[in-house]
């Protein structure tokens, strides 16, 4: 037993240098740059992200001009669908969960266990605060993943499902 336990332990020591590394998961962090000039008032929503970056904006981002970051939870991604000036627009957040500040453990809960995206809305989203009476009940899809930069789209689970239905369809003829 002891000589397993010492196997083990030798083991870790020769081929992980860096405890603390192998348990950061890297992830895209940015934000839409619409979002930049209205920073101070969603503040005590979201931690302030590497880039604020129009690549940051598409369905499937451009990850060559986006920073990323080390988290210790999960990595998210955020659709926000704001009014801006009486016109609609889809504003992007990507980073940690722990980027979000006060957000609804419960409501998260399911997303830890799998991957996937949920649709809410702001005020389900962040627990109530002073601050946080006036939220709009605007709607969010929130997206998270447990693998390295794999917060690079909306929702990663419908790719796999639309190739899924692609084999299906060509498996049948």
């Amino acid at each position: 037993m002891a000589a397993d336990v010492l196997q083990i332990v030798s083991y870790l020591l020769a081929n992980v240098s860096d405890f603390n590394s192998a348990l950061r998961l890297p992830c895209y962090s940015c934000m839409s740059p619409y979002l930049e000039d209205h920073y101070p008032y969603i503040s005590h929503l979201y931690r302030k992200p590497l880039a604020f970056d129009v690549h940051c904006d598409k369905h499937s981002l451009d990850t060559s001009y986006l920073y990323s970051k080390n988290c210790s939870d999960m990595c998210v991604t955020l659709r926000i669908n704001d009014v801006v000036g009486g016109r609609r627009r889809h504003g992007y957040m990507r980073g940690c969960l722990s980027d979000l500040h006060g957000y609804n453990h419960s409501l998260i809960r399911t997303l830890a266990e799998r991957q996937g995206c949920l649709e809410t809305t702001a005020r389900e989203l962040f627990l109530p605060t002073a601050q946080r009476q006036e939220l709009e009940p605007s709607r969010l899809s929130l997206c998270a993943c447990h693998n390295n930069l794999c917060n690079f789209s909306v929702s990663p689970p419908c790719l796999f499902i639309f190739l899924f239905v692609i084999l299906v369809i060509f498996l049948m003829r």
